[in-house]
């Protein structure tokens, strides 16, 4: 794949806005969950399986689409994911009853799951060796936006024109992708040799192999983390800090805008450090940060947040070098593994929030990261010795290789 080709680096663009669009989906929702609640009159309880079913829906239908990409091709799926997610819109924002809601939010799911999953297995046919990296960290870059950007604008458009003035929205923008990916997604894209008794094998074959069971394992205590810190540091910051909710919001954005930062540095130190140092050092980080976070965020803001910044770095850094040294140790079934990738991290996501709110019943808060912070340091060490002994890695992200 040249440098000089453009047309896929407009597809890789069309694709990565794909992508942030599916994100921004799931995330421009939480900001109008009371209006959903007051305007079906619903429980709370109600409100959040909404949330809890999309997240769980989208995870299980990673392992589906990851299989069907690797023998079907991307735009068997894509197209129709992408006319879902439009109907589905359509009925979220016109149904009056909350039972029917519910199934066309869970309708919206089942659509957008497919495009994360389609963007990245796109990524990876389209380039390869160090183009494959950068490529990876762009589309990581505009995934970590769209957490940040979609409860700003779910505010906005719910606060001037209620939640179905949401879903229009999400109508409006899935259309105009779906008449792009038309015209512009590839229609020979190449399927691999594979079969469906095949693809369901790797599965099993993914999981015995060292270096896919250890980065899987880390991206789940990653994710798991991750949203164990998002759903904590409200509870903290207002009841032992004392702060008002605005300034509780702000004191988010050292791990949001490092996150964004990390995903963009990857794509330009792959290209001049190998992915096995890259996987070391920043696994170790990540490690040394989450200890720092269970050891200052009950004494100092600053150093609390001085930890954030770093963790989130790490996050932006590990999520492409993961998917990429993923894609490469598994070359002839790319979509299947990034499909359990992300099934793995949407599944760390969900029950992350449950552990450490079931953990804090009996730990105190120092102790529950730190702890966290040792168990992801204690297998980064046994990912350090399987990876380094992978030699095939860095040559594969360096070498164009014939079977693209």
């Amino acid at each position: 794949m040249g440098h000089t080709n453009k047309k896929p680096i407009f597809i890789l663009y069309v694709v990565c806005i794909s992508a942030f669009f599916a994100s921004l989906n799931q995330n421009i929702y939480s900001p109008i969950i009371p209006l959903i609640k007051d305007s079906f009159d619903v429980s709370t309880t109600l409100v959040n399986l909404t949330v809890s079913l999309f997240i769980f829906i989208t995870a299980i239908m990673q392992i589906v689409y990851g299989t069907i990409l690797d023998f079907k091709g991307s735009r068997f799926i894509l197209l129709p994911s992408l006319i879902l997610t439009v109907l589905a819109s359509i009925g979220c924002a016109v149904t009056g009853n909350f039972t029917l809601f519910l199934v066309f939010r869970s309708i919206q799911a089942l659509g957008t799951a497919a495009i994360p999953l389609i963007a990245a297995a796109t990524i990876t046919d389209l380039f390869d060796g160090e183009e494959r990296g950068s490529a990876m960290g762009t589309y990581q870059t505009l995934l970590s936006i769209a957490p940040a950007v979609a409860p700003i604008l779910g505010g906005f458009i719910g606060d001037r024109y209620n939640y179905d003035g949401v879903f229009w929205s999400l109508v409006g923008i899935s259309i105009l992708l779906l008449i792009i990916n038309m015209l512009v997604f590839p229609k020979d894209q190449k399927k691999h040799k594979t079969s469906k008794r095949n693809g369901l094998h790797f599965y099993l074959v993914m999981a015995k192999d060292k270096v896919g069971s250890v980065l899987l394992s880390l991206s789940f205590l990653n994710f798991l983390i991750y949203f164990s810190i998002l759903i904590y540091l409200p509870v903290l910051l207002t009841d032992h800090y004392h702060l008002d909710l605005k300034l509780v919001g702000l004191l988010y954005l050292p791990m949001t805008l490092s996150l964004i930062a990390g995903s963009l540095l990857f794509k330009y130190i792959q290209k001049k450090i190998s992915l096995v140092n890259i996987f070391t050092f920043t696994n170790f980080s990540i490690a040394f940060s989450v200890i720092g976070f269970g050891l200052t965020h009950t004494v100092s803001l600053l150093l609390m947040s001085l930890s954030l910044f770093i963790y989130g770095m790490g996050i932006g850094i590990l999520t492409p070098s993961y998917a990429t040294i993923l894609t490469h140790q598994f070359e002839q079934n790319r979509a299947s593994a990034m499909g359990v990738f992300n099934f793995v991290r949407y599944i760390g996501m969900s029950i992350g929030p449950l552990v450490s709110g079931t953990l804090l019943g009996v730990l105190r808060s120092e102790i529950m990261f730190i702890m966290f912070g040792v168990m992801f340091g204690i297998i980064s060490i046994f990912g350090y010795l399987l990876v380094y002994n992978t030699k095939n890695i860095d040559k594969k992200s360096r070498t164009n290789k014939a079977s693209f």
